[in-house]
């Protein structure tokens, strides 16, 4: 989900998909992207339009909410194996629809949505398709995050605030006179 660029590592996603189809053919699973073709694309834009992918991955350009969400619902798992983030916005929206989530280890998953992921290094091809195939049936860390999933609750603006104010009261705030000085 967003846009396919270099920082969001779909070149890694891809390559695996190209083994999947090449070891177990139609049984490979079926990728589903969702994002327009952005900034640093050009290594995933070639797999992408590589014909032995074209009936295991599709290409969403766009996706209104309603699709999105449908989507989310029916997939085994998000994959995010981004090499940075700001906010981790797709990360939260699967987990707040009950979709289990295989991400990067950034710091910002563990900042939003703590533990329920299953992080792994943005390089570790093996690990990341071991996963994959893992998530395919019931494995016992996809019914793990299963149960996390139970309990996470998605951040809002309200508990935002509320955090925010209890930060601000617990800071020693400087305020300025009228000729910009500190008093």
């Amino acid at each position: 989900m967003g846009t396919i660029e270099g920082r969001k590592n779909h070149v890694l996603l891809l390559d695996i998909w190209r083994q999947l189809v090449a070891e177990i053919g139609r049984e490979a699973p079926m990728l589903v992207i969702v994002g327009q073709r952005g900034w640093k694309a050009e290594a995933a834009e070639a797999l992408l339009e590589s014909p032995g992918l074209a009936q295991h991955v599709r290409e969403l350009g766009t996706c209104g909410d309603a699709e999105l969400g449908g989507l989310l619902k029916g997939a085994r798992a998000l994959l995010m194996p981004s090499f940075a983030e700001g906010f981790g916005l797709p990360v939260i929206e699967a987990l707040d629809g009950g979709t289990p989530v295989i991400a990067a280890d950034l710091p910002v998953y563990r900042e939003v949505v703590g533990d329920i992921p299953l992080y792994l290094d943005q390089g570790d091809v093996d690990g990341w398709k071991s996963a994959i195939l893992s998530f395919i049936s019931d494995c016992p860390e996809r019914e793990r995050q299963k149960r996390s999933i139970e309990r996470f609750r998605a951040p809002d603006w309200p508990t935002h605030f509320v955090t925010v104010e209890h930060w601000l009261e617990q800071q020693s705030i400087v305020q300025p006179n009228r000729r910009g000085c500190e008093t």
